[in-house]
């Protein structure tokens, strides 16, 4: 029966039916409507998020990088330092090895004792002696 024509019904019902149904499309575009104005709305909010999300992980990169040169930089100064440190030492131990080089070690003095000693004893016996 529905793909029959309707013979019997007038024009006014026709129209009625018809309008009827525009009614209803009417009613669903305009709900449509509604979705998409939404969905615009959402989606420039989430470009908005979006943008704020890029300037947020270039600045995060920004400071990650200046974090990284000022460690790099720190490091070479520990580094430097160490270096300078171990530099110090080395002379401070070389200038302590020369010095007991040049000072004079208990076996030393006692070898110049006894020298000065015999010294002492052969100019006395070179003066007064036999």
């Amino acid at each position: 029966m529905t793909g029959e024509p309707r013979e019997a019904e007038s024009v006014s019902v026709s129209l009625a039916r018809m309008e009827g149904k525009l009614d209803l499309v009417s009613d669903r575009v305009s709900g449509l409507i509604t979705r998409v104005d939404r969905h615009e709305s959402d989606i420039g909010a989430l470009k908005s998020l979006t943008q704020t999300l890029k300037e947020g992980a270039v600045a995060d990169r920004e400071k990650a990088e200046a974090l990284a040169l000022a460690l790099k930089e720190a490091k070479e100064a520990v580094e430097a330092t160490a270096l300078q440190e171990a530099n110090k030492a080395t002379v401070k131990a070389r200038e302590e090895k020369d010095k007991a080089a040049l000072g004079w070690s208990p076996v030393t003095k006692l070898f110049a004792i006894v020298a000065a000693l015999l010294v002492v004893v052969n100019l006395y016996q070179a003066l007064y002696g036999a």
